[in-house]
């Protein structure tokens, strides 16, 4: 049985564990009272008191995007005879996309662990550097602008390449709409990174909007990846 087990099966079942895990991250956040405009103060706060919290978090994340990794994969090998070229794009975009989503996330599970001990001390000057190399990590190293290059990379155009390929398969419909909806989701968060070097504040919840509804359903149609790829493999 093991042996007859396609990598494309593999790839389908792994997907329900990425967004299972995805999922459990987002619950022990929402838990632990975090929302999307949590504050960095409030962020040291939780890793101070809530030891873990945002180890755990972020890793169970890692692991998800290194999951949601192996999809690229699959669908570049059902589609390689029919356009080889965009095959091969597929899997060069798609796993460098995640594999940079994963590599953030495992950075920032060791550092806000790590600044939030710092910010438990009782010892001011080591509080206010914490605070500020918390707001210097969240924008710069593993923060905002290289997370919403990532993003626009793994949710942005990834899709946007598969929807090509789907064109090229003859599924016209499908295809330029995931497309379509690809382009606009890259377009949001390189927007948005481009904001965050500027300083421009103003608008910038518009702009993230598409962003941050094609990670919300991501779970969905990466499964929904997965499973074309599977079907007829």
């Amino acid at each position: 049985m093991l042996s007859s087990l396609r990598f494309s099966r593999i790839v389908f079942i792994a997907s329900f564990a990425a967004a299972a895990t995805n999922i459990a991250s987002y619950a022990l956040w929402i838990n632990a009272g975090v929302t999307l405009s949590i504050s960095i103060r409030a962020s040291l706060m939780l890793a101070a008191d809530h030891p873990g919290l945002w180890g755990v978090g972020y890793l169970l994340q890692a692991f998800a995007f290194i999951l949601w990794a192996l999809i690229p994969f699959a669908i570049g090998n059902k589609f390689r005879g029919l356009a080889p070229g965009l095959s091969q794009l597929v899997v060069v975009v798609g796993g460098f996309g995640f594999a940079w989503r994963a590599l953030t996330d495992f950075a920032r599970a060791g550092s806000i662990e790590y600044l939030g001990q710092m910010y438990a001390s009782n010892d001011p000057l080591l509080r206010a550097l914490a605070e500020q190399m918390a707001a210097w990590t969240q924008l710069w190293t593993f923060g905002a602008v290289w997370e919403f290059m990532g993003n626009g990379l793994a949710f942005g155009a990834f899709p946007l390449i598969v929807g090509l390929l789907f064109v090229a398969a003859r599924k016209r419909a499908l295809g330029w709409t995931v497309a379509l909806l690809g382009g606009l989701s890259m377009l949001s968060f390189v927007g948005t990174a481009f904001y965050y070097i500027s300083g421009i504040r103003s608008g910038i919840d518009l702009i993230l909007t598409p962003g941050i509804v094609a990670i919300a359903a991501a779970p969905l149609w990466l499964a929904l990846f997965a499973w074309l790829a599977d079907r007829e493999s």
